[in-house]
């Protein structure tokens, strides 16, 4: 029934498919579908087939906030990446599709000599996924350039909402308590210097290069950042940096990340990260939480 659906509606698709293909972490059992909408006629269509025959679904992007468990996903795994459209409204205005990966528009608007998004070179996720989570980084967030997102709602048809509406905050949208796919996003942008906007972009790279683990497979940081504290530093002052379960390990490099040294399991990641709650909790009074959703 799904292999006709794909089929009949031209829509990429895998089947039995490893989750470990399609997350940051490269952890996770298999799904019984992986589908790819190119379009949002596309993954309208998907969105009421799978409502109307009941079928479990989950969406992503990148997977690069995201971990599956070893069990796997009893259902069709909604990926966005094939939605790849980049718009130009006007000079200032740039409509960007979901899957578009955050490290291609950031280079797209600086060829364009735009600012306003370049804090985002370097996040390893696309552009629903930014918008979901709020991504941010170096004191910016995705939410400051956002005009309006573009979303299938509950009854499988294109919207879009303002970004007053939207409710974002630090690493919280609106988009984490409705049953929404994020299709695209309108941002309004200023014009730039496009040499300083390059320069400023390859500074941050190079920093998370030097700071960060990027050698390993990971979720990026792995806890929220909580009130008045750095996870990381917390962590670090309780003896944590290269505590390990299995094959998760609290890197060695940047104590804000679990990284998977090869071999780890979903309860690897998620053991090692109870462990570290539990133990800042118990030495600093401090409460940090997972930034990485576990589904």
């Amino acid at each position: 029934m799904l292999n006709t659906f794909f089929n009949e509606n031209n829509i990429q698709f895998l089947e039995n498919e490893s989750l470990k293909k399609h997350t940051t972490f490269k952890v996770g059992g298999n799904a019984k579908y992986v589908a790819m909408p190119a379009t949002k006629e596309q993954a309208a269509l998907l969105l009421e087939f799978l409502k109307r025959e009941n079928i479990n679904y989950y969406i992503i992007g990148r997977g690069s906030n995201v971990i599956f468990k070893d069990s796997g996903f009893d259902g069709v795994i909604i990926k966005t990446t094939n939605m790849q459209q980049i718009d130009f409204v006007d000079e200032t205005t740039v409509y960007a599709a979901a899957g578009v990966p955050l490290n291609v528009l950031c280079k797209e608007l600086q060829e364009h000599s735009l600012e306003g998004l370049e804090f985002c070179y370097g996040i390893p996720g696309n552009v629903g996924g930014g918008l979901f989570m709020n991504a941010g980084a170096y004191g910016g967030e995705i939410s400051n350039a956002v005009y309006e997102v573009e979303y299938i709602d509950e009854n499988c048809e294109v919207k879009t909402i303002a970004v007053s509406e939207c409710e974002f905050s630090y690493r919280h949208s609106v988009f984490q308590q409705k049953n929404w796919l994020i299709t695209g996003c309108t941002f309004k942008l200023k014009r730039g210097d496009k040499d300083k906007i390059l320069s400023f972009m390859e500074d941050i790279m190079q920093r998370r290069i030097d700071k960060q683990p990027l050698d390993k497979p990971s979720a990026g940081s792995s806890f929220k950042r909580p009130v008045g504290y750095f996870a990381a530093a917390l962590i670090e002052q309780c003896g944590l940096k290269g505590c390990s379960v299995g094959g998760a390990q609290v890197s060695e490099k940047h104590s804000g990340f679990i990284i998977n040294m090869g071999d780890a399991t979903c309860s690897d990641i998620v053991a090692l990260a109870e462990h570290v709650e539990k133990v800042v909790l118990e030495k600093t009074g401090v409460a940090i939480e997972k930034e990485m959703i576990i589904v």
